[in-house]
């Protein structure tokens, strides 16, 4: 707990929390100003239940790029700075370090996304739907799943992999699970072996954007797909036992 703890008052030190809340003021800004209104058929729709779940792709896409950012260089950091031998003279096994890291990790990403999300529950007052403010709550339980996929992936590649290279492969599996519907429907286009390889592909992205998709649901008070949400616990699970078993040659 000490480690995790370690973790969540250095990125506080880093502004973390200052630059998180300058992007929750810009996202209300934008979307309570004519920029964030909608056009269909010719005629502007600002109505917030429209509007809403809307919000949660962008806040949660928000979310999951401020934990990719964190989680990818707290342990390469940690050996870096050889805060990882003291650790060790205290006889704590590499698999509980990187573990305490990787939960500091995921909660200076929660704390990033609650803030994100409170900037929504003032959007809905301001606009006069506070009744929605408990399915806003409970739209961002899913956010934490989200951003926990990302910072649990990033903080267990970080543990194998030079920060470079596991960052790319982050990028790659956060704009690929963001963007899962729209690569989908590509796949559904193309035809013959690129077509195959491209669906075969796409199974690797975590279903992020299919988590935010519930959570709109849940917003608007429609049926939500446990499915997705099982599937996005089970990557935090798989992240998890990599976090345990993989190893840095540095120790």
């Amino acid at each position: 707990m000490e480690i995790s703890l370690n973790v969540i008052k250095e990125k506080i030190r880093k502004k973390m929390l200052y630059i998180t809340t300058v992007l929750g003021v810009l996202v209300v800004m934008i979307f309570s100003s004519d920029m964030g209104s909608l056009t269909i058929g010719g005629r502007q729709i600002k109505d917030y239940y429209v509007l809403i779940p809307i919000l949660i792709h962008v806040v949660n896409f928000l979310s999951g790029a401020i934990a990719l950012a964190m989680s990818l260089t707290t342990v390469p950091n940690e050996y870096e700075r050889r805060t990882s031998h003291l650790i060790w003279s205290r006889g704590i096994s590499q698999s509980r370090y990187h573990m305490s890291l990787a939960i500091g990790n995921v909660a200076v990403s929660w704390i990033s996304g609650l803030i994100l999300y409170a900037t929504m529950a003032v959007f809905a007052v301001v606009n006069g739907y506070s009744g929605m403010l408990g399915r806003i709550a409970a739209a961002a339980l899913l956010m934490l799943l989200y951003t926990a996929i990302i910072s649990m992936l990033a903080s267990a590649l970080s543990i194998i992999f030079p920060t470079i290279v596991s960052g790319v492969i982050m990028i790659i599996l956060f704009a690929g699970g963001a963007f899962r519907n729209i690569l989908i429907l590509l796949a559904a286009v193309l035809t013959g072996a690129g077509g195959t390889i491209m669906k075969r592909v796409i199974r690797l992205f975590p279903d992020l954007a299919g988590l935010s998709r519930q959570g709109g649901n849940l917003a608007q008070g429609n049926p939500v797909d446990v499915h997705v949400i099982i599937m996005g616990m089970i990557v935090v699970w798989i992240a998890g036992i990599g976090i345990l078993f993989f190893r840095r040659k540095e120790a």
